[in-house]
């Protein structure tokens, strides 16, 4: 019994070296990407205070590159039941960035068909909606009307070591 949870626990593991959060390479690797951003980009600031990614890489950040995506947002319009609580999810939109923050979504119709081709946007959009379903939600006291309607978007970065910026809210009548 032992051993069968041992032989799980290993292969649950990511299958990428992991290095740690302060290591050398990947500080020099950080330093690397700040020196690529805006002066005034909220990533930047955040990295600049300290902020890193959990350091845990997955298969889709691979695609990301491949792909040339930096950035991937995923919108998600939200029906709220009675009690504050998401019953409803549905993937609004989903936009693809070649540049960490700022730039314009990708919009040739070759690279989106190429995208979805690749399986990744089922994959990001599979994680999006569950990141959503476990988001963390506000209860604005103001009348709302019923059903309740808001959203969310889900951003997705190509590299570990990149904290994820936001999960946004918003709300709608």
């Amino acid at each position: 019994m032992t051993a069968l949870i041992l032989l799980i626990a290993l292969m649950a593991q990511p299958h990428y070296p992991q290095e740690k959060a302060n290591s050398p390479a990947v500080e020099t690797h950080v330093r690397d990407i700040i020196k690529e951003l805006p002066a005034d980009s909220d990533l930047r600031h955040s990295l600049l205070q300290g902020a890193r990614g959990n350091g845990v890489h997955y298969h889709w950040m691979d695609e990301m590159r491949k792909q040339g995506i930096r950035r991937a947002v995923i919108w998600v319009d939200i029906s709220f039941d009675s009690k504050g609580r998401p019953k409803k999810m549905n993937l609004s939109r989903t936009e693809y960035f070649t540049q960490y923050e700022g730039g314009v979504p990708i919009s040739d119709i070759a690279s989106l068909e190429t995208i979805r081709a690749s399986g990744l946007e089922k994959e990001l959009s599979t994680l999006a909606l569950e990141r959503a379903r476990h988001g963390y939600w506000l209860d604005l006291p103001r009348p709302k009307p019923r059903p309740f309607t808001g959203g969310t978007h889900v951003e997705f970065l190509d590299d570990e070591w990149l904290p994820a910026l936001s999960v946004g809210l918003y709300f709608a009548r």
